[in-house]
């Protein structure tokens, strides 16, 4: 397996992605690996990923949303996939109280580290105008562990701010200057994938 695919498609994975089970109502059950994003060069992303590094196709549809962007879904069912990705600490459902920086990428080259970062840039991250990045997500926990990971690679380390929004749900953010951006955005490798849907 294509460890450097691997490691992009976790990224990716940890941003928009689910692991689900649903139980059919002839009682059994059904694994799936879900992506959604409102970009479809993304999905198909997802989509050749998985491919490269399972020989499985997945389904992906869209759905218009009154008074916001279409999104695109993506779903596959394969339990021997689910399985292997729930291995390696995946969560299981809802993943914001137990998302973290899988130990496969912790152990990884810098390589596959920074396509990891990369590929949760490209889902729950953004580069400004200025050329700063930020990354947002529900998950306090997952952004300490890439808070290290990136302290790790360029040697700084950004403290998590929290936000509450609508009066009811905590969101987090983690954010790096210009300077340390580019450090990130100019690492290798590059990969066609990534270049297609954002350009470093």
């Amino acid at each position: 397996m294509d460890k450097e695919n691997l490691a992009l498609f976790l990224g990716m994975l940890s941003g928009d992605g689910y692991l689900g089970i649903r139980t059919k109502k002839a009682g059994y059950k059904s694994f799936s690996v879900e992506f959604c994003n409102t970009n479809l060069e993304l999905v198909k992303l997802f989509d050749e990923l998985l491919y490269k590094l399972f020989n499985v196709k997945g389904n992906f549809y869209s759905r218009v949303r009154e008074n916001r962007k279409r999104i695109y879904d993506f779903r596959t069912y394969s339990k021997l996939i689910f399985n292997y990705i729930s291995f390696l600490g995946f969560p299981i459902g809802i993943k914001r109280d137990s998302l973290k920086v899988l130990p496969i990428i912790w152990d990884g080259t810098i390589k596959e580290k920074v396509l990891f970062i990369k590929g949760f840039l490209i889902t729950d991250g953004h580069i400004k105008k200025s050329g700063a990045i930020l990354f947002h997500s529900g998950s306090k926990l997952f952004l300490e562990d890439l808070s290290q990971l990136i302290y790790e690679l360029i040697g700084v380390k950004r403290e998590i701010k929290e936000y509450l929004q609508k009066g009811k749900f905590y969101s987090y953010q983690l954010n790096l200057n210009k300077g340390e951006s580019q450090k990130i955005l100019s690492m290798p490798p590059s990969h066609n994938g990534i270049a297609s849907v954002l350009s470093f």
